[in-house]
């Protein structure tokens, strides 16, 4: 998929770095730039994220930059009209990166598995700022672009894993009724409500002096699921009844209300590091991209790099780790259907 991955840290090293070719650019929010300078034989594309990993090193600012092999395709579509999408027969495996505050990310990802070959492997995640805002976040060299999505199709194949390590504490629960990213009653209460009597009585937090989102990234949403794992939902943000969350949540879904130790949440990461590289010899990996959750790195603060380590002591010495601190994580692990988790950590083996 990719030929080669390299860093920057500002906008202004780009023209010596990018040479004929296409490339992706994964920037971290705090890196100063308005646009792209257009260089001939260049075709380039782009998404902000809070942090970008590279080398096993999260950073706030700086650019990955990463060079397409010649039969990978790049396409930036709106991900509320896949009539432009027209994936090659081949491809073995894409990565996507959406905009990770649209409403319509989950509509869009049942619709855009439709189209992709049978058994694809598919790995990507949510872009967007830490200020939880939705801004237009993916661009190009021609403009900015607000409920898109950048496709990009490989004939290369990948190894997935996808583990979060989240358990419940409370539940389960009826979502008795949410619209889109939005969970308005549990048990026919408040969902804010419910959500507040059920932490504090756990933590003992006030929610009045503590910002929510501060408190979310440790009690995130468990989407119930027949024999499989959660699907992580975290809640962003609260009127002080219904609750925001990243990603859709259907009426009647059935939840838990979520808790962290972060000793589950390390073993998780080594788990979907060893899903990602399984029966891949040494010999073949050339890198591995990590799509983690932000509120990952926020709940676990200075053991986030143990959670580098618990990835890479599941690869060979000197293996480059590289990727982003999304918004969101994409992956089709079980090869059943694609599904948006929040809070989760999506290893791939490339």
């Amino acid at each position: 998929m990719f030929e080669s991955i390299s860093f920057v840290k500002r906008v202004e090293e780009l023209p010596r770095t990018l040479k004929k070719g296409s490339y992706l650019l994964l920037i971290a929010e705090e890196t100063p730039f308005l646009e792209i300078q257009k260089m001939e034989g260049v075709k380039v594309c782009g998404a902000i994220f809070p942090r970008v990993i590279f080398k096993g090193k999260s950073f706030s600012e700086g650019i990955i930059v990463a060079k397409l092999q010649p039969t990978t395709t790049m396409q930036i579509i709106d991900i509320n009209d896949l009539s432009r999408f027209d994936p090659p027969k081949d491809i073995c495996s894409i990565f996507t990166i959406v905009d990770g505050f649209s409403a319509r990310i989950d509509d869009f990802l049942e619709e855009f598995y439709s189209l992709i070959p049978k058994n694809t492997k598919l790995i990507g995640g949510g872009a967007g700022k830490s200020n939880l805002i939705q801004e237009p976040v993916i661009f190009d060299t021609q403009r900015y672009y607000l409920n898109n999505a950048i496709i990009l199709s490989s004939i290369s194949t990948i190894g997935l894993g996808v583990k979060h390590g989240w358990k419940p504490l409370v539940g389960p629960f009826i979502a008795t009724n949410s619209h889109d990213n939005i969970l308005e009653k549990i048990n026919f209460k408040d969902a804010f409500d419910v959500y507040k009597e059920a932490i504090e009585k756990d933590s003992g937090i006030d929610f009045d002096s503590t910002p929510f989102f501060q408190i979310s990234q440790r009690y995130p949403l468990g989407i119930v699921r027949y024999k499989k794992d959660f699907i992580v939902r975290e809640p962003v943000s609260t009127n002080g009844k219904n609750i925001i969350l990243v990603g859709k949540l259907d009426s009647n879904s059935v939840l838990s209300i979520l808790k962290g130790e972060k000793e589950d949440i390390l073993n998780a990461a080594h788990e979907a590091a060893l899903m990602s590289r399984h029966e891949i010899e040494d010999t073949s990996i050339q890198s591995v991209l990590l799509v983690d959750c932000i509120s990952r790195f926020l709940f676990l603060d200075q053991d986030f790099k143990k959670e580098i380590k618990a990835i890479t002591d599941a690869y060979p010495p000197k293996t480059m780790i590289w990727g982003i601190l999304s918004l969101g994580e994409i992956a089709n692990a079980d090869q059943e259907c694609i599904e948006f988790y929040n809070n989760t950590c999506v290893v791939g083996t490339l």
